[in-house]
Order: structure tokens, then sequence, then C-alpha cells
């Protein structure tokens, strides 16, 4: 993208436009766009936000430069990093205040509509046609009288029309989720920040820390929702006959070795193939069950006993040497526990009680055995 003087402040406009001896400040946002200057316009056009004409404006009070992107009333008024000034924008600024505008709407937050810059991301995710992707960021415009805004926005869209196409799941979630974070930034840091510090029940960083656990539990249900794949398998249990504990009263739930033995497959062909991830607490359809059940009827409802208890199924069928491939993590979604198996691809083949190896095929993990297994080995396992 070609280079824009980022400094650039127009100062002589602000001077020329601005009523600087109105004080007082605005009682509502009608009388703010009275008052008011129009710094710049944004074309939302036929976008994913509907067609509209937000207005980046500001008004003189108090002393200080105030801006605001409104639409058309106070239900659709945005917060932007940029919010007063002692001095005009600049041209980084300004850009800045467009690109992580955050609608509020009833005094809430909305995140459907995501910060403008984040554009790419959002045409990308949502729109499947190519065309459709184009005609949707050729109808988003922003222009202005004084800054060069207009300029810079088209050399923008050139940028995002060379990147928009990728059809990589993996990719997509990863940038949107990047985008995302343009939610979390130091304005919102720093009105958090203050409210922590006033609030004697408050603990430094603790919205930080839920926000940082509430992105990582989106990733994980983004993970589930994709459902199994040759790298993602899901397990209702560890050891519990779920069915059988639904259906037949007479059941007597116990540790069954057939289930162990299923997580255990999976583990050994995650580790013999290319990695994966394996969730315990998933049912094959990508429903979040958790562990609870199981934690109650055959662990006492003690999660570290059923850590244990899996760690030494590893240990026993697997091997201590296979431990570094592997990490057990208890995770919360959707308010319910779930166990999260992380295997990395292995550097030595791995049995089951030094015997039975198995390999990942797609969503399912199938046994070797005879000329299959010394052909496997040999080629994916060599000096």
């Amino acid at each position: 993208m070609k280079n824009f003087d980022l400094d650039f402040k127009p100062k002589d406009y602000y001077e020329k436009n601005i009523n600087k001896e109105d004080l007082i400040t605005p009682k509502d946002i009608e009388e703010f766009q009275e008052k008011g200057v129009v710094i710049a316009g944004i074309d939302f056009g036929d976008g994913p936000y509907n067609p509209t004409i937000a207005h980046l404006m500001t008004c003189y009070f108090e002393g200080k430069y105030h801006y605001k992107l409104v639409v058309d009333d106070d239900e659709h008024v945005y917060k932007m990093k940029h919010h007063e000034s002692l001095e005009p924008l600049t041209f980084k600024q300004v850009i800045e205040n467009i690109d992580s505008a955050i609608l509020t709407h009833r005094g809430g937050t909305e995140y459907e509509e995501l910060p403008l810059g984040v554009m790419e991301s959002q045409l990308v995710k949502n729109f499947s046609s190519d065309l459709e992707k184009e005609e949707v960021l050729n109808s988003f415009d922003i222009g202005s009288n004084f800054y060069p805004l207009e300029d810079y926005y088209k050399a923008k869209k050139e940028t995002w029309f060379k990147h928009l196409v990728n059809d990589d799941k993996e990719v997509i979630n990863k940038k949107f989720d990047n985008a995302k974070r343009l939610l979390f930034d130091e304005f919102i840091e720093d009105q958090i920040s203050n409210f922590e510090k006033e609030q004697s029940w408050a603990k430094p960083g603790m919205y930080k820390n839920l926000n940082e656990s509430k992105s990582e539990e989106n990733i994980i249900l983004k993970k589930i929702s994709n459902g199994e794949s040759k790298n993602c398998e899901f397990k209702e249990s560890l050891s519990l006959d779920v069915r059988q504990s639904q259906s037949n009263k007479s059941y007597q739930p116990k540790k069954e070795s057939y289930i162990e033995l299923a997580v255990l497959k999976t583990i050994a062909g995650f580790l013999n193939t290319d990695g994966g991830e394996l969730f315990i607490g998933v049912s094959d359809d990508s429903k979040v069950l958790g562990i609870e059940n199981e934690l109650i009827k055959l662990h006492k409802s003690s999660k570290d006993k059923f850590q244990l208890h899996l760690k030494t199924l590893i240990k026993e069928n697997i091997g201590l040497g296979s431990s570094n491939f592997i990490n057990l993590e208890l995770k919360t979604v959707n308010d319910k526990e779930i166990i999260h198996v992380s295997c990395k691809k292995s550097d030595e083949p791995i049995y089951i009680k030094d015997k039975d190896f198995y390999i990942r095929t797609g969503p399912a993990t199938d046994k070797l055995e005879g000329r299959e297994l010394v052909n496997y080995t040999t080629s994916r396992f060599k000096d």
C-alpha cells in the first residue's frame, strides 16, 4: 500500500469551522450533531451491517475536541479509541477511530457489528461467493473533505482484494479471532483498569483474564463445531458405558476396559500419524455433554482422580516415553467440564501393550498389521 502522511493534521479546518465560543456540554446526541462538524462519512453500502452511512463528528466544549461516530440517533453511538483530544486528531488517529469503532445499542455492546477495520475478516467468514465479497467490499466507502481518507481506504480495499480468498477453515478462524481482539484495545483496557481500581472487590487484570478465557473457550467450541476429522476426535466418556448407564436399569456403572481401549487407540493413532486433539465429554455429533456424570459414578466427583486414571492408563498401555507428546487439560465449555487431550506427532512408533499399532485415516482409527505395518513404520519413522 502506498505511503500516507499519518501525522497530517488539518488544523486550519478546525480553527475555521468549529465554534469554540460555546463551552456548554451538549445535553444529548441531537445537540451534539447540531453543533458538531462532520470529519468523515462512512458508507456501509450493502455490507453485513445493513445499508447506512455513519458520520465521524467532532464538537468543541470544556476545552477539548470531543468525537462521536453516529448513524441517526442515540441508539447508534460508537465507542472509539480517541473520544476526545486537546488538539485536532492526526490522520492516523482518525483511521484508528474508524477501524476500532464498536457499536453500542441501548447501553450494551453488539458484537455482531465488529470494528470497521476487520471488514476483510468479516467478509471471508460470512460470504461464500467471491463475487458477493467483491460487491460488498466495493460498496464500502469512506470519504472526508479534509483528511485523505478516500484515497487511503481505496488503497486499503486493493490490499483486501489480494488476500480475500482463502478456503482453509483454520486460517479463516484464526484471522477472525485475531481481528476480534481489536475489541479489547487500549481504550477499553483503560476503562476496565479504572473500574478495577475503583471497586474494592475487583482484582487487577480480572477482566482481561476473563476475556482470554472466553476467547479460548470460543476456539475450542469452533473446533468442536467443525466435527471429527483426521486430527480431531470426540468421546463421550473415558471409562463409563454411557448408553448402558442410561438405558439399562440393572447396569452397575464401572470402568469398562473396552471404552478405555477406544480412547487409547485414538491417542496412539494421533501419535503415530500427524498428531491431533481428543475431547472427552463430547458426543459424535459435536454436543458438549461434559464429564460430570462419569465423575459422580466412577470417581466420587473428583476431577483429580479422573485425570490420574487417564494418566495411569496411558502410562500402563502406551508407555512413559509418550508423555512428552501428550498434554491433558481440564477445560470448561458451555459451563460443562471436558478433558482436552492434545497429541503431538511422535518421533518413534507407539504401540498399545507393545503389540497393537494404530493410525488415523480420516475421522477413524485403524489397526495396521503385517506388510502394511512394516511399510508404514519404515516410511513414517525414518532416521
